[in-house]
């Protein structure tokens, strides 16, 4: 490109970046970024969204155990419900899969009914 026809170039780009453009460019995207993050932290803390996930951790224990990923999944849904509050049956459960996950890993047995 030569000077000549790159001279009109740099005047288009000095007039947008001169116009203040790109500056309320980047100010959009910065609040539209705070607004997904504000979206994200009010779903975070939903009572509605944590009972929920919660149900869902709990499901994941209870479905018979038929293969190691499976049951490494279920451990790590039982993590994760113990960690957001879980208890109970479900608690109990989580410690029954840990068992046999480490018996089984004792006793290098990955057969599943």
């Amino acid at each position: 490109m030569s000077v000549a026809n790159a001279h009109p170039l740099i005047l288009i780009v000095c007039a947008v970046i001169g116009s203040g453009a790109i500056t309320s460019l980047v100010s959009w995207l910065l609040r539209k970024l705070d607004q997904r993050r504000d979206l994200e932290r009010a779903i975070e803390a939903s009572p509605t969204i944590r009972r929920l996930e919660l149900e869902i951790y709990r499901q994941s224990l209870f479905l018979p155990t038929m293969s190691r990923m499976q049951h490494e999944h279920q451990l790590d849904a039982g993590k994760a419900y113990t960690e957001h509050g879980g208890n109970g049956a479900g608690h109990v459960r989580y410690q029954q899969l840990a068992n046999d996950y480490r018996r089984r890993l004792e006793a290098d047995n990955w057969n599943y009914p």
